[in-house]
């Protein structure tokens, strides 16, 4: 009788370990802000940890469309040391991309600013 009490404890501590087991994923996987589950993780954010994840990403978006700009930037001057006609044209095709690509870093990061702001008033220290 002793022996079955114990493993019926035993179980109900297992059950309840493997019940919670989810719950502890779920917690650790919210710090990963991806592209697919961007919109998830802005709506689920409750958490001053939850907003530094999505300004995390924003700041990646950010140094990303840095990158871009600044290789349209070096292309466009390749095109323009051509001096040639079809080249000087997309030299400025090049430049509308660096222009294109500086505005999506200033927002992303004007976006990671705000969730860290959003991350202080829910108690993080930012």
């Amino acid at each position: 009788m002793k022996r079955v009490t114990t493993l019926l404890i035993v179980g109900a501590a297992l059950l309840i370990v493997a019940a919670a087991l989810p719950t502890f994923r779920a917690v650790a996987q919210s710090a990963a802000v991806t592209d697919d589950n961007l919109a998830q993780s802005i709506a689920n954010a409750k958490t001053a940890a939850d907003q530094e994840a999505v300004a995390a990403y924003y700041d990646q978006e950010a140094a990303d469309a840095k990158k871009k700009a600044d290789l349209h930037r070096n292309v466009a001057d390749t095109y323009q040391k051509l001096n040639i006609a079809k080249p000087v044209g997309m030299a400025n095709m090049c430049k509308g991309l660096v222009n294109y690509w500086d505005k999506v870093a200033d927002q992303a990061k004007d976006l990671a600013k705000a969730h860290r702001e959003m991350a202080k008033a829910a108690g993080g220290a930012g």
